[in-house]
């Protein structure tokens, strides 16, 4: 069952995988939201236009669950990496669906990582500290002092030890107030 997310990006049709008959489950979360919202507020100019335009910026996404991260910010050419294959199929079946073409993101492994720094980075927090812990150390060399890097993740999964984490690896943090059970 595709379901359409509506964002300052647009609307997009996307479907979770496995497929399942009556699936009841979205292919997004509120920190997927939170993460297009923040970054679409970013980049506003006081008179609606975007003060970047999207060929200028390098986008990072880092644990995007069925790609609705990835086919949202399509405009800007993102590299999405995840640990799951499944999570790479989705993305490729959400471009496919909502007609763009799958060249529009690089998609890499948990092993892999692209060349260069990035302008933004978007991170959903995974499960595990480790798993997280390992992600930052090895995007550090892609990360600038002018990189602006959103966390996002469901309440449950951010502890004070997230954010000392951050803290400690990629520089001074602030947090958001939760809002539908996310936070950034």
């Amino acid at each position: 069952m595709s379901v359409r997310l509506s964002v300052a990006q647009g609307e997009f049709e996307l479907d979770r995988l496995p497929k399942r008959p009556r699936e009841l489950l979205r292919a997004w979360d509120a920190a997927d939201e939170y993460l297009l919202d923040t970054l679409a507020e970013q980049l506003k100019l006081p008179d609606g236009s975007t003060k970047l335009t999207t060929g200028a910026v390098r986008v990072l996404i880092v644990n995007d669950g069925f790609g609705a991260l990835a086919v949202a910010l399509s405009a800007f050419r993102p590299y999405a990496i995840s640990d799951s294959f499944l999570s790479q199929q989705a993305t490729r079946l959400n471009f496919a669906a909502n007609g763009l073409p799958e060249h529009s993101v690089s998609l890499l492994n948990s092993l892999e990582m692209p060349e260069g720094v990035f302008d933004w980075v978007l991170i959903k927090v995974p499960k595990t500290l480790a798993l997280l812990e390992d992600q930052l150390i090895r995007l550090h060399p892609h990360l600038t002092a002018s990189t602006q890097v959103i966390v996002a993740g469901m309440i449950k999964t951010l502890p004070s030890s997230v954010w000392k984490l951050l803290e400690r690896l990629v520089g001074p943090t602030t947090t958001s107030l939760a809002k539908k059970k996310r936070r950034g």
